[in-house]
């Protein structure tokens, strides 16, 4: 058996998250398949000989959603001590890039630094200071660590496309509220254009209607589009 935990994108309630479990727990081959709805994560456990990690993904997208992968990618600068030639720095940077899970070392000798990207689910920042040490140097208190946040940019960028497609759908929607709705608003009397007088003019009040309502349709298409899958 095999675990994977699965980033899923458009989910907007919880009944999106019931969904997409609902979903991948009727594969074959699926043991265990839940959702957390807060995270946006799917953690599923399947045998690989019945299914595979690109077949759940198609189930997903079929559904009406989206995955991406996962990334454990960390970055850290170390400073080292005991570093007294270009060969020293040279040294440091072959054993760090030859450590499993490492994908980018580089080392400064002016600085005295070194810059680390690591995988952490595949190798711990202790074991890159083991190497540093075992290799004839001193691995100093770590100045700076931060994590490759690629989930918060994806999510800001989505929250500020909903945003625009927000501003999209008031546009429109706003108009057209008034329009359908505003002579039927007795106490408040709102003026409506003469030609478009839904009993003097019912085509063109019809089609102005339509007009607007498209690009209302269009922006949140997601929603619908989800919503005619469940």
């Amino acid at each position: 058996m095999k675990k994977e935990t699965i980033k899923i994108t458009g989910m907007t309630c919880a009944a999106c998250a019931a969904r997409v479990e609902k979903v991948v727990s009727k594969m074959a081959g699926i043991s265990d398949a839940s959702v957390n709805f807060a995270t946006e994560n799917l953690s599923v456990e399947y045998d690989e000989t019945e299914t595979s990690r690109q077949k759940i993904d198609e189930a997903i997208e079929k559904a009406g959603y989206g995955t991406v992968e996962v990334t454990t990618i960390n970055e850290v600068t170390i400073p080292i001590g005991g570093m007294t030639c270009a060969s020293c720095s040279a040294r440091v940077e072959k054993v760090l890039n030859k450590l499993e899970g490492v994908t980018a070392a580089t080392v400064n000798l002016a600085t005295e630094k070194a810059t680390v990207h690591y995988d952490s689910q595949r190798v711990k920042l202790s074991a890159i200071k083991q190497a540093i040490e075992k290799a004839g140097y001193q691995a100093l208190e770590i100045e700076k660590k931060t994590a490759v946040d690629e989930d918060k940019l994806r999510k800001e960028k989505e929250i500020r496309t909903l945003k625009t497609k927000l501003i999209v759908s008031a546009s429109f929607g706003i108009p057209l509220l008034y329009l359908a709705m505003g002579a039927m608003i007795w106490w408040l009397r709102l003026p409506i254009p003469s030609f478009l007088e839904p009993m003097e003019y019912p085509l063109t009040y019809a089609i102005v209607q339509i007009i607007l309502v498209i690009p209302i349709i269009i922006a949140g298409h997601r929603f619908y589009s989800v919503g005619f899958k469940a």
